[in-house]
């Protein structure tokens, strides 16, 4: 059986390559600044920061 993955409203969002480019540059910044500046509700934020690999770099860059 064939397992397909959920697909979310929010993953369908638009996100322009300049709003990409903001949101890799700054993934240091709270989830709350990056809300003030990009035009997306928090949820919308979080899956694109999954969707460009920001969230597991963040745990690989950890440091133990």
């Amino acid at each position: 059986m064939k397992r397909y993955l959920k697909q979310t409203e929010s993953a369908t969002a638009n996100w322009t390559t300049e709003q990409d480019c903001f949101l890799i540059e700054n993934n240091s910044l709270s989830i709350y600044e990056l809300i003030e500046h990009l035009p997306f509700s928090e949820e919308q934020i979080r899956v694109r920061r999954a969707v460009l690999g920001l969230v597991r770099r963040d745990k690989q860059m950890k440091t133990y």
